[in-house]
């Protein structure tokens, strides 16, 4: 350990006059009598607005406006009656196969 101290005193010794030009110098006196701008606060807070609950309408009447909306804004029309059902297939879907009930 001594000789790690012994190696890093002289490196120690030549960096210190470095440290002394670091420092800042010392402010003009003159400049100090300069006017400066006056400071403005302004808070992030100027626009909050609290929340507030909105009051339940009625929900017919609302569904009612939005339906009759829905096809304005989409650029669709609501169509007036749903389609009709598609037929059912005779025959099942997978083959029959025993996973789903059908004979093997």
């Amino acid at each position: 350990m001594n000789n790690i101290l012994s190696r890093l005193a002289p490196a120690v010794a030549l960096c210190l006059p470095l440290v002394a030009v670091a420092q800042p110098g010392r402010a003009d006196p003159a400049g100090s009598q300069a006017s400066a701008p006056a400071l403005r606060y302004q808070s992030a807070f100027v626009d909050y607005k609290p929340w507030q609950d909105a009051k339940p309408g009625d929900w017919r009447a609302l569904n009612d406006a939005l339906q009759g909306n829905a096809g304005d804004h989409a650029g669709h029309s609501m169509p007036s009656t749903p389609p009709a059902p598609a037929p059912k297939a005779s025959a099942p879907a997978h083959g029959g196969h025993p996973m789903h009930g059908g004979k093997p």
